[in-house]
């Protein structure tokens, strides 16, 4: 009898003390941060060396492959602010996950480098262009662009009579480790990607810029809103201060990457971020690293996603999003920098 009252006893203990712990947990003074590795690890360079405390809260940030390793992350909860694609904060909205859109963190980074010579898009056709971005805004320009041009396409890792092969792969590595050596024609990376391939094969050059060619199908002056940064709503409604604070700090930070990029790439370098061994002022000024809040962010974002559901709505998740997609605070809206 004794023993059996002493087991629950202990059973009684384990239950406190384990759901003390979850207890603790959520409400500990610390944050998470997924960011994408590459042009938006770049963007949240200033951040990750600078700041791991922000209104006294710890800020643990982690670099992830690429898109479906950050839809993991807000999906399952881990992820309590994210630098994403903004097309997929979108689709993950629109399928009831809570999260808001804070800010865009950058404008376009894509560009097609070949050693071909001078490209333009039809001269694709029949070739395989090997790319990033599957189910990401990078998937959506260009099949947006290449529709624009009634060039087809179809997915694949072989040339395709009369189409533009497209070849995805889950992050770039592979892409300039080819470009390394010499076996492929065409591929279209982001930067800082494109500078660390170029680097690695002089035979290469920039010869598309994805960015312009957006503007061209869409009859547009502006760029397209590549990636945001999204909050889980449980956060803005506990800490909106330390959000905005985050957000500002990105636009702070690309500031201090137009100024100066060496201090960030060596500190990216040291925790194994992708980037070139230099970045020049070319590469971080291709890297389209231009953050906005407020109105500003809603509306770019908000055309830009119109755009895309029209193109095909899946990339959004069938719908556009509702105003309860963007978080706006007149705060974050006159914030200018630093």
């Amino acid at each position: 009898m004794k023993k059996t009252i002493a087991i629950l006893l202990l059973l009684s203990l384990t239950l406190f003390c384990a759901v003390s712990f979850v207890g603790c947990s959520e409400d500990s003074d610390s944050i998470t941060v997924i960011v994408p590795d590459g042009g938006p690890a770049l963007g949240m360079a200033y951040l990750m060396k600078n700041h791991s405390m922000i209104n006294g809260v710890k800020i643990n940030y982690e670099i992830k492959n690429g898109a479906d390793d950050i839809k993991a992350a807000v999906m399952n909860g881990k992820a309590d602010i994210a630098i994403m694609p903004t097309n997929l904060a979108a689709a993950l909205y629109n399928n009831k996950i809570e999260i808001k859109l804070v800010a865009t963190n950058s404008y376009g980074l894509m560009y097609l480098i070949t050693n071909q010579g001078e490209t333009t898009l039809s001269d694709l056709v029949g070739e395989v262009l090997h790319t990033v971005g599957k189910s990401g805004t990078p998937e959506a320009v260009l099949k947006k662009v290449l529709d624009s041009a009634s060039i087809a396409y179809e997915e694949s890792d072989t040339a395709v009579t009369g189409k533009v092969a497209l070849n995805f792969y889950s992050d770039g590595t592979q892409i300039i480790q080819k470009i390394a050596q010499g076996s492929i024609k065409y591929a279209l990376l982001g930067e800082p990607a494109v500078s660390t391939a170029l680097a690695k094969n002089s035979a290469y050059s920039i010869q598309i810029d994805l960015q312009e060619e957006w503007k061209t199908a869409t009859n547009t002056d502006a760029s397209y809103p590549q990636t945001a940064l999204v909050a889980k709503t449980s956060l803005l409604k506990k800490n909106a201060g330390l959000v905005e604070k985050i957000a500002m700090l990105t636009l702070d930070g690309s500031y201090a990457l137009r100024s100066n990029a060496t201090p960030y790439v060596t500190y990216l370098k040291e925790i194994g971020a992708t980037v070139p061994p230099t970045l020049g002022a070319d590469g971080v000024q291709r890297a389209n690293i231009t953050p906005a809040f407020g109105l500003t962010a809603k509306t770019d974002v908000s055309n830009y996603l119109s755009i895309l559901y029209t193109f095909n709505a899946k990339l959004i998740g069938n719908k556009m999003p509702d105003d309860g997609f963007y978080y706006l605070s007149d705060e974050l809206s006159s914030y200018t920098g630093k």
